[in-house]
């Protein structure tokens, strides 16, 4: 192989390397935000983790749209995209997306696991 290719390749190689290590420190570093905070115009235009519970939810067209909750904030978010199984009104729910005039336009969607939802009382 000769000199120029080996070197062309190389410079590929850690641009390619540089770009994964771009993006992966991005989302990393993405800030966790509650309703509150996401209301307060902090981090419009941004791109956050908005945490609290789910209200309002609704499912058409391939469009998910409900509300995160957290004491008297609330904040819109619009997700389209498959609806995670245990999703439901009451669930915790963390959307990620970026913020805009108070409103999230979610990418990704995770649900805590058991949080949020009914326990069944134990029997003694």
């Amino acid at each position: 192989m000769k000199r120029k290719n080996k070197f062309l390749f190389g410079g590929v190689g850690i641009l390619v390397l540089l770009l994964v290590l771009g993006v992966t420190t991005m989302n990393a570093t993405t800030t966790f935000v509650t309703p509150a905070e996401a209301e307060s115009g902090t981090y419009d235009g941004e791109w956050v983790n908005l945490e609290g519970q789910v209200t309002d939810l609704q499912r058409a067209n391939g469009r998910i749209t409900f509300q995160v909750t957290e004491n008297d904030s609330s904040v819109p978010v619009v997700y389209e995209g498959p609806m995670p199984e245990t999703m439901q009104n009451g669930r915790i729910v963390v959307a990620k997306g970026a913020l805009r005039d108070g409103k999230l336009k979610a990418q990704d969607l995770s649900v805590r696991a058991h949080e949020g939802e009914e326990r069944p009382e134990k029997s003694k």
